[in-house]
């Protein structure tokens, strides 16, 4: 399950075949690269467990529900506990939102609890024989009910965590590296502390598997080849604290397992 980045219409942040050896170093003197920006319109889906990402996820599907409660992750996604839309056996899933009202995201507070109001659709993509990347999307949401909102409280530190691909924060790294990045979303939130502990890690990026453990200290940012393109000219790295890691070594195990991924 290796994060990688697709031009056109499909971003994988994960790519489950076995990683390859990859020539680490920047490319060479050219054309200035330019990067897809994945936070402008449109904006990337989130797989359920947070592996994958695409920008029109295929094979999409009305899913027989009207409302849903869940844990707010961020201004765009909720983690629901359970929700069978399509293959069932998933529960602690993640679901994109994408707010009717957008002025309604100042009330997706991390933590929040809340109950979303909308059109509830489900999609599937292969990625190969091991996973199908499965996505959740409220169409249209409206915030029926949430928990109340403590303005003096300090922000909620997040409890689950998704990998970015090419977040903009780190084109001017990318662009240094001549590659494509994917992160882990909680290390690109905090980049005044994590920026140089992951510009070091991604200038060094190790060759290994999703098979293979994880060592060493599990707060630790380290990086990976992805031996999957972005475009036909870049390959990526993958970035990601060790404890990820170790979630990702545990999922490409047991893929049907619901264990959130670690902030």
């Amino acid at each position: 399950m290796r994060p990688t980045l697709a031009i056109g219409t499909l971003l994988l942040l994960v790519c489950p075949a076995p990683l390859l050896a990859q020539d680490g170093a920047p490319a060479a003197a050219g054309p200035p690269v330019a990067f897809p920006q994945v936070t402008g319109v449109p904006i990337p889906l989130h797989s359920v467990s947070g592996l994958f990402s695409s920008l029109n996820p295929l094979d999409q599907h009305t899913c027989p529900y009207k409302e849903v409660s869940g844990r707010v992750v961020s201004p765009r996604l909720i983690l629901v506990k359970e929700m069978v839309c399509g293959r069932p056996g998933h529960d602690n899933l993640l679901v994109n939102v994408q707010l009717s009202n957008p002025a309604d995201a100042v009330q997706m507070v991390t933590g929040r609890r809340v109950v979303v109001a909308a059109t509830f659709k489900s999609a599937e993509e292969d990625r190969d024989s091991v996973f199908v990347a499965g996505f959740l999307i409220a169409e249209k949401a409206e915030l029926v009910a949430g928990d109340p909102i403590d303005l003096a409280a300090p922000p909620t530190q997040a409890f689950t965590s998704y990998m970015m691909c090419q977040p903009p924060e780190l084109d001017a790294l990318a662009i240094k590296l001549g590659k494509e990045l994917c992160v882990q979303n909680t290390i690109v939130a905090n980049l005044t502390v994590t920026a140089p502990a992951l510009e070091a890690a991604a200038r060094g990026p190790t060759k290994l598997s999703p098979e293979d453990s994880v060592h060493g200290d599990p707060s630790a940012i380290s990086c990976r080849v992805d031996p999957g393109v972005s475009d036909r000219n870049l390959s990526a790295i993958d970035c990601a604290r060790n404890s990820y890691w170790a979630w990702y070594h545990a999922k490409w195990r047991d893929p049907w397992s619901s264990l959130p991924a670690p902030p």
